[in-house]
């Protein structure tokens, strides 16, 4: 009896300090993600800190998740993603997922669309500990995603600690009633809104407003076509390319975190929903957001299918049928530049195509082989549009490398 007390003891005491230390901790973070400047070694420290006092210091992701301001539509769209209506009640489901997780972060379980939003909706005390901590101060830009990747790295040990407490046999369900979870994804939602549906008077702006006046310049030569036509800045691909989400997958996913396979794989299908939530939210009119969703897509798409290889005994991570309806529609909207676009982004990446047989069948045989399409494409009223779709033909689907399969013949 007096041994298991004393060892009870113990451990009361090492919880103690442990909390008492990330509440010092947070104090840290609130005060140097304040700075003007912040290293990418602090940055990094702060990020993983701030993940583990959301898990087990009291009261800390109460405060954390209402400084996102997060709306119902948010929540909505990720939730659609997984086949959870405005209705569902996952009570039983989420108590039992939830059971698992450190006290602390059980309050931020899913139990239903509207709780959720009540609860958001309401003030939280402060923790104990943490009055001090100017939880409204300079460094919520930062937490927000907006000035550094502090939010990005929290998210990345945030799925590393939350499969501390998942099952393996989860569902995908079950996993997004897990406390924070619906939460933190619809923060990335928020944030990858803001990159691809952004302002007109962006690094693209000129490639929305500015362009050939008349039918007569369209109708031109197709050397004469290209001088009309705006073209991104130089460095468009380098800037995507450290897009702080672009940045957090290829992080997330190269083979140095290969020592938390479970986490990887749940990050890297979550983040598709999400991309999916993205897309579903795009016009096809909007050229700008086309534009831009093709850049992401390019950089994204090789990543996904790196990690696909790598770990193939779990499947593939694109949702290739998803896609391929994106392209549809794309190439429904009439508009020149964005059929364009969708062109060289396939010219681009038409090796991650051809990495699958049945999405590279699908992509030739339902999109740019299809008659209704060949036959309006290649005969475009553009000469832009018909080089582009010819060069596609010739160079990436007509070529061969001494390597045909079954899908080629």
């Amino acid at each position: 009896m007096g041994n298991d007390f004393l060892v009870e003891s113990v451990h009361h005491n090492v919880r103690n300090l442990f909390v008492q230390n990330l509440s010092a901790q947070m104090s840290f973070v609130a005060e140097k993600m304040s700075l003007r400047n912040a290293s990418a070694s602090l940055v990094t420290f702060c990020g993983k800190a701030t993940a583990y006092a959301f898990y087990f210091c009291p009261g800390i992701a109460d405060v954390l998740v209402r400084l996102w301001a997060l709306d119902v539509d948010k929540l909505r769209r990720v939730l659609s993603e997984y086949g959870i209506g405005k209705f569902d009640n996952l009570e039983q489901v989420s108590g039992s997922v939830a059971e698992a997780f450190p006290p602390p972060i059980q309050s931020l379980r899913f139990l239903g669309l509207a709780k959720m939003m009540r609860t958001l909706h309401q003030q939280p005390p402060l923790p104990f500990g943490a009055t001090n901590i100017q939880w409204y101060g300079y460094w919520l830009e930062r937490w927000l995603g907006r000035e550094s990747d502090l939010f990005y790295v929290f998210v990345k040990h945030f799925h590393i600690l939350a499969l501390d407490y998942l099952s393996p046999e989860m569902t995908e369900k079950e996993r997004i009633c897990c406390p924070g979870m619906l939460l933190v994804h619809s923060q990335l939602l928020v944030n990858l809104d803001s990159i691809i549906h952004r302002a007109a008077d962006s690094s693209h702006g000129g490639v929305a407003n500015a362009g050939p006046s008349n039918f007569d310049d369209l109708l031109a030569e197709p050397d004469a076509v290209v001088s009309t036509l705006p073209l991104p800045p130089a460095n468009a691909h380098r800037l995507m390319a450290e897009n702080r989400l672009i940045m957090l997958i290829r992080d997330f996913l190269s083979e140095r975190t290969s020592e938390h396979p479970a986490a990887r794989h749940v990050f890297a299908v979550s983040f598709n929903k999400v991309l999916h939530a993205c897309a579903r939210r795009t016009s096809v009119f909007d050229h700008v957001a086309c534009y831009t969703l093709c850049d992401f897509l390019e950089e994204a798409f090789l990543i996904f299918v790196r990690y696909e290889q790598v770990d193939a005994s779990r499947g593939a991570i694109i949702d290739s049928k998803f896609w391929l309806e994106v392209c549809r529609q794309m190439l429904g909207s009439h508009n020149t530049m964005t059929e364009i676009r969708l062109y060289a982004f396939l010219y681009s990446i038409w090796s991650v195509v051809c990495s699958d047989k049945s999405r590279k069948a699908g992509f030739c045989l339902d999109l740019l082989l299809d008659q209704a399409v060949f036959g309006r494409t290649f005969n475009h009223w553009c000469p832009m549009v018909r080089s582009y779709y010819m060069r596609l033909l010739c160079w990436r689907i007509g070529r061969y490398d001494g390597d045909a399969s079954d899908v080629d013949v």
